[in-house]
């Protein structure tokens, strides 16, 4: 559920940054109908996360509130952002038609009457919208992994229900011309050109996370405010000293090393069985010195003789 939490808020996010930055700079109004078609598809692949396969945490878990919302909002805002530089790219500029020889979308490059706007606003419309599905839902591998996404695989179900997800979105963008939805298909060349992009940004999403966590774990601050690391006087700048504490927090990690209270506890066993067993070793070298019986076990001993073997074996102190 922590996860889950990281994904919807991210998404959130993504989706309504992503289409008032397109309103607000180009005045281009997505199409709702597929907007509730990226929702539709989305859940749908989201139900089947009920029987994934994810590590359990290796220590308790807690509803940690700031690293929900600050990692959902930088990964959203990133998406956003990485939509709209698309949409600029492709609305603008040439340079997809340039170097992936693909049908140009830019405004300047088109016709001015109404009819070419028009289906140019429709193919630019299947574009967003792919998109945005694709890299949306592939976002859910990278918050339900603790780390690299690519290292955990997810179970059967929600793998099927992404790829299936996104056949249809990519059928839809590349094939279907939809006039109550106002959208157009692009063909597979631009299909083949969203998923390349979406990879790529795809590549990034994993460090993000990284650098949010370590970011809110404090330990970045810490290297110049307590640590001093920058103006330090210790050989190798304390090299060795951070890797001892990164084997230790490991080791706690994974459950190798016992909770506070119960190695103070362990450790106040061992100093008392010390302490005991320093006593006995004291009260048999005074009773070895200063009685007969262990005057006589010493001699013995140093003569070779076995006490056990001798007849007369029945002696007072």
């Amino acid at each position: 559920m922590f996860f889950l939490q990281i994904y919807a808020v991210s998404i959130t996010i993504r989706i309504v940054l992503g289409f008032l930055l397109l309103a607000c700079l180009w005045k281009f109004d997505f199409p709702p109908i597929m907007v509730l078609l990226i929702a539709i598809l989305n859940d749908g692949t989201i139900m089947t996360i009920s029987k994934d396969k994810v590590k359990p945490s290796p220590c308790p878990d807690s509803w940690k509130l700031a690293e929900i919302f600050a990692t959902g909002v930088v990964l959203g805002a990133y998406l956003a952002v990485t939509t709209v530089l698309f949409f600029w790219a492709a609305y603008k500029t040439d340079f997809f038609p340039k170097h992936f020889r693909v049908r140009t979308l830019n405004v300047n490059s088109i016709g001015h009457d109404m009819d070419s706007i028009a289906r140019n606003t429709e193919m630019l419309a299947s574009a967003v919208y792919l998109q945005v599905s694709t890299i949306s839902q592939a976002l859910i591998f990278v918050t339900r992994s603790r780390g690299w996404s690519f290292t955990e695989r997810p179970g059967f179900l929600l793998m099927f229900a992404f790829v299936l997800a996104q056949l249809i979105a990519s059928l839809l963008s590349a094939l279907v011309d939809w006039e109550l939805a106002g959208i157009r298909g692009i063909g597979w060349g631009w299909t083949g050109v969203i998923w390349l992009y979406n990879i790529v940004i795809y590549m990034l999403l994993d460090p993000i996370k990284f650098a949010v966590r370590y970011g809110l774990s404090g330990r970045a601050w810490n290297l110049v405010t307590d640590n001093k690391v920058a103006f330090s006087n210790q050989k190798n700048f304390g090299k060795e000293a951070s890797q001892a504490a990164w084997a230790h927090e490991q080791r706690t990690l994974h459950g190798l090393e016992s909770a506070p209270g119960r190695e103070k506890a362990a450790s106040m066993e061992l100093g008392h069985m010390a302490e005991e067993t320093k006593r006995r070793a004291e009260i048999t070298r005074l009773r070895a010195v200063h009685t007969l019986k262990g005057k006589v076990e010493n001699a013995a001993i140093l003569k070779g003789l076995d006490l056990d073997n001798i007849n007369n074996q029945h002696y007072t102190v």
